[in-house]
């Protein structure tokens, strides 16, 4: 995000992945941040914010077909659409037993650097122990 020719810092909180303070996130890493936890949050879970989080989960159990895919990448698109930070470039994703992989690869407009987001997604009440 550029301000009147000056590059903002966006600045934000986290205790997650941290073991000591402090616990701020600056630029890059916040909006991963930012992008892991509403993908990481199934959709309708967050009270007063029924349209925050991810379908993925819910798609967890359904045939490994073209139209299970179809609604992964759109999910994608939705969720990293929302945050101007960052722009998507591509999505791959792999469909196994019970587990959704996807590779995000995205550009940080402030940095114009281009990422990786890395997701996985696991159903651990597949019946096997």
């Amino acid at each position: 995000m550029i301000n009147k020719g000056m590059a903002t810092t966006f600045k934000g909180f986290s205790t997650v992945d941290n073991i000591r303070a402090p616990y701020s996130l600056y630029d890059v890493e916040l909006a991963k941040r930012d992008l892991l936890n509403e993908f990481y949050t199934r959709k309708g879970e967050r009270l007063m914010r029924p349209n925050f989080g991810s379908i993925i989960w819910d798609l967890l159990m359904e045939p490994e077909d073209e139209s299970t895919e179809q609604l992964i990448k759109e999910d994608i698109e939705k969720i990293v659409s929302k945050d101007p930070r960052v722009e998507l470039k591509d999505t791959v994703l792999f469909i196994s037993d019970h587990t959704i992989r996807a590779e995000v690869f995205l550009n940080y407009v402030q940095t114009n650097t281009d990422d990786i987001l890395y997701l996985e997604f696991v159903n651990n009440n597949s019946g096997s122990e």
